[in-house]
């Protein structure tokens, strides 16, 4: 993967289980089908053999002890990029940095970068490679959008970052002094805004719609949420920063249909 080109790149982020829906899309798919088990060697959902192309997602749901050995995992890795002649791969990590994945990190990029394939990290791990893409979430609580993609992209160069367009859908309670809201599912959104039938406010900063309401157990609320449009607003915002590479969850998006990345 070439990071000098200039084209718009966008990536639909696929369980298994919508795979069929997801392809009328036309996009390129990132597997969410891959996991390091336990014993550190590769797991892989169940996926049709004629599904080549696109990104594998690799998660990483359990720390694995310092002893572990993370070639096995690459060499699984690498075997599943040729079969299916995958471009990259992205590795989905939650856990704290540790000696495994910073070997993990290290070997699978040099494994990768053999075959001209691309190897997509955190933010949260900028420090564990030079080379790699980041991916960094639209979702913000606070601050500007605008300047936070600014400054990542003077940080680490805008061409070696991905933006994921995350949906966010978040109740807050006020004040937030930790900036931490808690994520509701968003058929409970649409019950509230139908029985509060709230003033809804568009936030030029965070880029996201949000309105407020009273509980007389739990006081003041803020929601904060994302639509079709807010999504479309933020990618605008992130090429403007020179940003070309986008994630989209397709169980996130996929009541807006494929205009929504168009």
């Amino acid at each position: 993967m070439d990071k000098g080109d200039s084209f718009m790149k966008q990536y639909l982020l696929t369980p298994p289980d919508c795979l069929d829906a997801a392809r009328d899309w036309n996009l390129p798919l990132a597997h969410m089908a891959f996991q390091i088990g336990p014993e550190g060697r590769l797991r892989q959902a169940d996926l049709p053999p004629e599904i080549t192309g696109g990104l594998m997602l690799v998660g990483l749901p359990q720390p694995l002890g310092e002893d572990a050995d993370p070639r096995g995992a690459v060499r699984d890795i690498l075997a599943v990029c040729q079969a299916r002649a995958l471009i990259g791969v992205v590795l989905d990590l939650e856990e704290a940095p540790s000696p495994y994945i910073a070997q993990l990190i290290e070997v699978l990029e040099s494994e990768l970068a053999k075959s001209r394939r691309g190897l997509f990290l955190p933010e949260s791990y900028a420090n564990f490679s030079q080379r790699a893409f980041l991916y960094l979430s639209s979702a913000l609580s606070g601050g500007s959008l605008a300047q936070r993609l600014q400054d990542a992209a003077e940080t680490y160069g805008a061409d070696r970052l991905a933006l994921s367009l995350h949906r966010a859908c978040e109740d807050f309670f006020l004040p937030a002094p930790t900036g931490s809201g808690r994520p509701i599912p968003r058929e409970e959104l649409r019950r509230r805004m139908a029985r509060l039938e709230p003033r809804v406010h568009f936030s030029q900063a965070l880029c996201a719609h949000y309105f407020t309401y009273m509980s007389r157990e739990t006081g003041a609320h803020l929601i904060l949420f994302d639509d079709e449009a807010s999504l479309r607003k933020k990618r605008e915002i992130a090429r403007e920063a020179g940003i070309q590479r986008f994630f989209w969850l397709y169980p996130e998006v996929a009541e807006f249909g494929p205009g929504v990345v168009q």
